[in-house]
């Protein structure tokens, strides 16, 4: 018997934001790969943009879904308000892990990026 992943994600809130994050995280290593490939990123700097991109990705998918369900309402009400609390969600997300880099970098000017990404583990 197989296992759909999808209709079993869907069945909560949580669930549609490992949904989306399955789908950021394809997106940010897709991203990632040709920038690799271009020698514009490092190694270490790609796989922490995907992390980053894959949580934002499903926090925001699944305050999304959140903010819908509890507005409910028609579909052009449920859509708007999907598109608005996804987009706040992103937004808060990416200032936030802004911050904590930016704090930690502050704390610590003189850390090389190897030292600096072991401090922020």
């Amino acid at each position: 018997m197989p296992f759909h992943l999808a209709p079993y994600l869907a069945k909560s809130v949580p669930g549609v934001g490992v949904l989306g994050a399955i789908v950021g995280g394809a997106a940010a290593v897709a991203k990632n790969a040709q920038l690799l490939k271009a020698g514009k990123v490092s190694q270490r700097e790609a796989a922490i943009d995907t992390g980053k991109e894959t949580v934002g990705a499903g926090l925001a998918t699944a305050f999304s879904a959140a903010a819908a369900g509890a507005v409910g309402g028609g579909l052009v009400v449920s859509l708007g308000v999907a598109v608005a609390a996804g987009i706040a969600g992103k937004y808060a997300w990416d200032r936030c892990a802004e911050y904590v880099e930016a704090q930690v970098k502050s704390r610590a000017p003189e850390l090389s990026d190897d030292a600096l990404a072991d401090e922020l583990k």
